[in-house]
């Protein structure tokens, strides 16, 4: 066998430790469901073990999921559903086996794989921070549909298990242990002596009894009560519409199933996700998020050259991004000097480090011990001396390029030759900042997203003349402090900031046609953003919107976008966003907030009070579809530009950076994806007709008329 090798010990107990013979990461695939089989047919045709344990071969992971690759083999329901009943019929054949059949997990233990664990009839974890278990499936378009649906609220209860499936989280073994998704959490060393020390604890509890619930608990009321069944299941529902706007499938197919093992057997549940996940699969809105997948890992390997050996990174300024900056650093095994010209700024930033390291350790992802490691990773500069030893200079100053300069132009004179020093900036071109650089090879962009320590994506920004060597080692740190990165030519607001400007510009263009706040914002969460425009300008702040604006104001003015005098004058008055309390939203406290803990989330108020910087009120109402069209079509348009000029290398980067960076909606896969979806032809049309009536700044990009004349795609046929 390729996938499993067997060890019979003398008294009796089978060892299968599991590895992948095409990868280093274990992953479920129909081969090894074909071996698997074969290990149960020597378990019961030998003399019968007293357990068979299964393990990994590997020395970090279990089994990470389910082969990915194999979805889009599925071509149609027939091929799929084929599949699906193997999977069912082999893991429900190893549960029935008359022996204890223990899963032994160390490292990532997700989709499949936990499906592959559930189906054993017992389960011990190590606690080691790598060791992850879960259902993530639903960030692939999909659910659990190898018996995920129905194994899971039986073993801990609907009420738990549906919650993690909805949201595709994941937790760590001592998490699990909690919520008995696993029967024991076990130290890291020696896993294999570990399990066979537990078997006689294993052998005690097996059979396992099916687990019973009480005619009053949750469980036992949904199972024999259909009027509370219908009503429970139809709460979830209407909160999960609610939350996704009805944008993503898989969520609603997820709770059909989990009802169906509730109103019937397990039989019952099995064939309603056999049913409901083969659609999934060939929809669009998975294939979609399966292309973000694969484009995320190709990124992950692309090979950008040697980097630099970087031990010390210097951060400079400790405002709110310095601080993120220097704690994901410091997570991915940096040492961190933060400087900063106020003791006072340095001594809230290192509080604001411990405390993100702290909740780590309530959420039980770091020990106390780690916490203190990583938090005295990061040491005070009170001036250059400390940052002499730095590979890599991260500056994270104000938006202001004569001081980035000035804060360049120092470090230089404080660092060795051969360090490399990085912006952070939004908006203003590298270039120009570099001029003040005796070596301006070293001299690469950084841009962070806000809140660092939270958002996934890293846009390195390369200017003209920018070494090899420089980006290489940009990337590298990127990825080690658990970034996504994107690689962008320089040029005014690089690719994200310059593709959201047009975005946030038309939002304050409709309100001042009339539209209210609440209603752009509403517009946008329908077409499936995380939060609208004018929402996001609060949680940014309006000084730093207001500032991008205007790094950008002339390079787009071109094109008639023109940015909005509004923003001055709320800024002027005050309404500066969140920080303050007041922006487009009111953010001061109230008592009904306090509501907030029982669980409601309830909207912010609309501050009114900002309508009177739009002028007298015209009241015009303007239908959600338009004002989605007008702002999602010069998104899109901005990031075929892009892609026109070589700003991003490809459509892949764009894609990434719009929904790792922006928040565009993944079900759509990214501006290019969505285009090859509606096509490009309707798209320039559509275009071509907003041009007609709002005027050139919706003119249609050429590269998307040209892809439009030859019936091309931004992406192949077959697909990423």
């Amino acid at each position: 066998m390729d996938f499993f090798r067997l060890e019979k010990h003398e008294d009796g107990d089978l060892f299968a430790f599991i590895g992948n013979p095409e990868g280093r990461v274990n992953t479920l695939s129909a081969r090894m469901l074909t071996e698997l089989e074969e290990v149960l047919d020597r378990a019961v045709s030998e003399t019968a073990p007293r357990a068979l344990v299964f393990l990994s071969a590997n020395d970090d992971n279990f089994i990470a999921g389910a082969d990915i690759r194999q979805f889009e083999q599925i071509t149609d329901a027939a091929r799929g559903s084929v599949m699906l009943d193997r999977a069912h019929s082999v893991f429900d054949r190893m549960n029935a086996l008359p022996f204890p059949v223990i899963a032994a997990i160390h490292g990532p233990c997700l989709g499949g794989g936990y499906e592959f664990a559930l189906a054993c009839h017992f389960r011990i974890a190590t606690d080691w921070p790598k060791t992850i278990i879960g259902l993530p499936e639903v960030r692939l378009g999909l659910f659990p549909g190898a018996g995920g649906t129905q194994r899971l609220p039986r073993l801990i209860g609907v009420q738990r298990a549906l919650p993690l499936m909805l949201a595709g989280r994941t937790v760590d073994a001592r998490r699990a242990k909690r919520l008995r998704m696993i029967d024991l959490a076990v130290f890291p060393g020696n896993l294999a002596d570990t399990a066979k020390r537990c078997i006689p604890y294993f052998l005690k509890k097996f059979p396992r009894p099916a687990p019973r619930s009480g005619i009053f608990s949750l469980d036992g009321l949904l199972r024999s009560v259909p009027a509370a069944r219908k009503a429970y299941f139809g709460l979830v529902r209407r909160r999960v519409q609610k939350e996704t706007a009805g944008n993503y499938p898989a969520p609603m197919r997820l709770i059909d199933c989990v009802e169906a093992g509730f109103s019937g057997s397990m039989e019952n549940g099995s064939r309603a996700e056999a049913e409901a996940l083969v659609p999934l699969v060939l929809s669009e809105e998975s294939r979609a998020m399966r292309g973000l997948f694969f484009m995320q890992t190709a990124l992950k390997k692309k090979d950008f050259g040697t980097p630099a050996e970087v031990d010390l990174i210097g951060v400079l300024g400790s405002g709110f991004m310095g601080e993120g900056i220097a704690a994901v650093s410091a997570e991915g095994g940096y040492r961190v000097a933060l400087e900063d010209v106020s003791p006072e700024n340095i001594t809230r930033a290192l509080a604001g480090i411990w405390k993100y390291f702290d909740r780590k350790v309530r959420t039980r992802r770091h020990n106390p011990v780690e916490r203190d490691r990583l938090t005295s990773l990061v040491s005070p500069a009170p001036d250059y001396g400390p940052l002499a030893r730095a590979g890599l200079i991260i500056e994270a100053v104000f938006e202001d390029i004569d001081l980035k300069r000035r804060v360049l132009a120092e470090a230089e004179a404080a660092v060795p030759p051969d360090c490399i020093f990085a912006s952070n900036t939004s908006a203003i071109p590298i270039a120009r900042i570099a001029e003040a650089s005796g070596r301006p090879g070293n001299v690469i962009g950084m841009h962070y997203f806000s809140p660092v320590t939270k958002m996934p994506l890293l846009e390195v920004v390369v200017p003209e003349g920018c070494s090899d060597r420089t980006v290489a080692t940009a990337v590298a740190v990127g990825r080690r402090q658990g970034k996504t990165v994107i690689t962008v030519k320089d040029g005014p607001g690089f690719y994200t900031t310059r593709v959201l400007m047009p975005f946030m510009f038309e939002a304050i263009k409709v309100i001042e046609e009339g539209a209210a706040v609440h209603i752009v914002d509403e517009a946008m969460r329908t077409f499936g953003f995380p939060v609208g425009p004018l929402r996001l300008m609060d949680e940014v702040g309006l000084e730093i919107a207001v500032h991008v604006a205007g790094e950008l104001g002339e390079f787009f003015s071109e094109r008639e976008l023109h940015i909005p005098p509004v923003l001055d004058e709320m800024l002027k008055a005050g309404y500066s966003g969140k920080k303050k309390g007041l922006g487009f939203y009111d953010y001061r406290p109230r008592l009904r907030d306090r509501m907030t803990i029982a669980g409601f989330e309830l909207p912010r108020p609309v501050n009114v009070k900002v309508y009177k910087f739009f002028g007298p009120r015209k009241h015009r109402r303007i239908e959600p579809a338009e004002i989605r069209r007008r702002l999602a079509c010069l998104m899109v348009n901005e990031a075929a530009l892009c892609l026109q000029e070589g700003i991003i290398a490809g459509p892949e980067d764009g894609d990434i950076g719009a929904v790792f960076g922006l928040g565009f909606p993944p079900f759509l896969g990214g501006p290019f994806r969505y285009l090859d979806t509606i096509g490009s032809a309707g798209f320039v049309k559509e275009m071509e007709a907003l041009a007609e009536k709002f005027g050139p700044r919706f003119e249609p990009a050429p590269i998307l008329a040209h892809i439009a004349r030859e019936d091309e795609k931004f992406y192949p046929a077959a697909g990423a």
